[in-house]
C-alpha cells in the first residue's frame, strides 16, 4: 500500500502543464484556437501596445529637378494599455477519496478521472465562458423577460450543478433575483437554467454570471471575443478595450464590422458572408481563417446546402457520395486535438462548431489578430506547481475534505480588430 505522501505526490506531478492543456483543449473550442498565439506578458502583467492611427504620409510627384512639396500630413500614433485579469479556482476532494486512492491502481485511476471532469467542468467551462463573451463571463443570457424559477436562456448556458451565479440586468449592477444562488438544474435540450430563486424585473439581455463578479465596480474576468469583434464598446462594467473608446471620432481604426439587421432575424446567405470576408480584406487588411458559430446556425446551413444540392442534381445525394441525407459525423472531429472542426467549409475556410456560442451570430477572424496573453503559467495551475513545496497540493478544511487552489493570470489581446467580423440576427430555425 502507497504511503498518503507518494499519493499525494502522484496527484501533484499529475497535474504539471501538460495535463491541464489537454484538459483545456477538451472543453474549449476558442481556447484552441486563439491559444495558438499564447504570449507572456511580464513585468506586473501590463501590456501596451503602440498603434499608428493615420498614416497618410506625402507620395507626390514634381517637375524633373524640381522643389520637393512642402505639404506634409504626419502619421499618428497611439497606444492601447491592457493588464492581466487574475483568477483563482478551488476543488475539494474528500478524505475518502484520497485514502482509497492509497489502495490500488483502479482507485487512484478513478479519482484522477474526478477530478479531470470536476476542472473541466468548473474552472475551463468558466474560462470559455469568458473567452467566448463580452467581458462579463455570461453563462446565459436571457432573450426576453422571464420571470420564473426556471429561465429560458437565448443559448446553450455554461453553467453546471451546483454553480453559485446571480442573474445580473444589463445595466450590469442591479441583480434580478437569483443572487449568489445554486444552479439546481439545467435542461439542455430546452436551454434552461433552474436555480432557487425567480427572476424579478427581467428583461432580454439580462444575463447569469459567477456570483459576485460583475458589479458597479467592474467585472472580474477577461476579454471575450464578441469584446473584441463589435463596433461599439462594450458595457461600463467592463470599459474600453485597451483604453481606447470606440465612440471617439478618428478611434474607428479600433473597432470590428458587424452586419446587423435591427433586430430581425433573417436567413444567413452567401452574400452576408462575402460581404463579411470583403470588410476583413479591405478594414484589416487580412483573409479570414476561421468561422465559428453554434451548433443550431450549423444545422440551418446544412439544410440550406441539401435544398441547393437537390435543386441542382434532382435527386437527394448525401455529401461524399454515401447513401442519406446526414452529414458524415466522424469528420465532426472531437477530443484532445479538436479546434471544433466540422464539415462545412465557406470560401475553403473551415466553420467550426463552438456549441456554447451566443444564438443568431455568426464570427468570421483572422487568428494571427488575436493572442491569449498570460502570466508566468500558461494555464491555471494548482499552487503547488507554482510554488513549489511552499503551498501544499492539498490544504485540509474544517470539513472531511481537502482543498486543492489553483492560481491563473489571463487576458484576450489584440492588435487589429477589423481583421474580424460579426453577422447578426441570423434565424436558427
Amino acid at each position: 500500500m502507497a504511503s498518503t505522501t507518494d499519493v499525494v505526490n502522484m496527484f501533484k506531478y499529475t497535474y504539471g502543464t501538460d495535463r491541464m492543456l489537454y484538459l483545456a483543449a477538451q472543453e474549449i473550442v476558442l481556447w484552441r484556437i486563439l491559444s495558438r498565439r499564447k504570449t507572456p506578458v511580464g513585468g506586473r502583467g501590463q501590456w501596451i501596445l503602440p498603434i499608428q492611427v493615420r498614416n497618410t504620409g506625402v507620395f507626390m510627384g514634381h517637375t524633373e529637378g524640381g522643389a520637393k512639396t512642402t505639404r506634409r500630413a504626419q502619421p499618428t500614433s497611439s497606444e492601447a494599455t491592457f493588464s492581466l485579469q487574475e483568477f483563482h479556482y478551488i476543488w475539494d476532494v474528500s478524505w475518502k477519496m484520497l485514502q482509497d486512492s492509497r489502495k490500488d491502481e483502479y482507485s487512484f485511476a478513478r479519482a484522477i478521472d474526478f477530478m479531470d471532469t470536476s476542472m473541466r467542468r468548473r474552472m475551463f467551462r468558466l474560462l470559455n465562458a469568458d473567452l467566448l463573451g463580452t467581458g462579463k463571463g455570461e453563462l446565459g443570457i436571457l432573450s426576453a423577460a422571464d420571470n420564473q424559477v426556471t429561465v429560458t436562456c437565448r443559448a446553450l448556458p455554461l453553467v453546471d450543478l451546483g454553480m453559485l451565479v446571480d442573474l445580473m440586468d444589463t445595466d450590469n449592477n442591479t441583480i434580478n433575483g437569483p443572487d449568489g444562488t445554486a444552479v439546481t438544474a439545467i435542461i439542455v435540450g430546452t436551454r434552461e437554467i433552474t436555480t432557487g430563486t425567480a427572476g424579478s424585473a427581467t428583461g432580454a439581455g439580462d444575463y447569469f454570471t459567477v456570483a459576485d463578479s460583475v458589479s458597479s465596480a467592474g467585472a472580474l474576468h477577461m476579454l471575450g471575443i464578441r469584446a473584441w469583434i463589435d463596433d461599439a464598446d462594450p458595457d461600463a462594467a467592463v470599459g474600453d478595450i485597451g483604453g481606447v473608446d470606440r465612440g471617439t471620432a478618428g478611434n474607428e481604426w479600433w473597432e470590428s464590422s458587424v452586419l446587423a439587421n435591427s433586430g430581425t432575424n433573417r436567413p444567413l446567405t452567401e452574400d452576408l458572408m462575402l460581404q463579411g470576408e470583403d470588410l476583413c480584406r479591405e478594414r484589416g487588411g487580412v483573409v479570414v481563417t476561421d468561422y465559428v458559430s453554434n451548433l443550431a446556425i450549423i444545422r440551418r446551413y446544412h439544410e440550406s446546402l441539401r435544398a441547393d444540392t437537390f435543386f441542382a442534381l434532382q435527386a437527394v445525394k448525401e455529401f461524399g457520395g454515401k447513401v442519406g441525407v446526414g452529414r458524415d459525423a466522424a469528420a465532426m472531429k472531437s477530443g484532445e486535438n479538436t479546434t471544433g472542426e466540422t464539415v462545412y467549409q465557406f470560401s475553403g475556410v473551415p466553420w467550426r462548431a463552438e456549441m456554447f456560442f451566443d444564438s443568431n451570430r455568426l464570427i468570421g477572424l483572422n487568428r494571427e489578430a488575436f493572442y491569449i496573453g498570460h502570466g508566468e503559467n500558461e494555464v491555471p495551475r494548482p499552487l503547488s506547481e507554482i510554488f513549489d513545496d511552499m503551498v501544499p497540493f492539498f490544504t485540509s478544511t474544517s470539513n472531511t475534505t481537502f482543498e486543492v487552489v489553483g492560481y491563473f493570470q489571463g487576458e484576450l489581446l489584440g492588435d487589429n480588430p477589423p481583421a474580424s467580423f460579426m453577422i447578426e440576427d441570423i434565424a436558427e430555425s
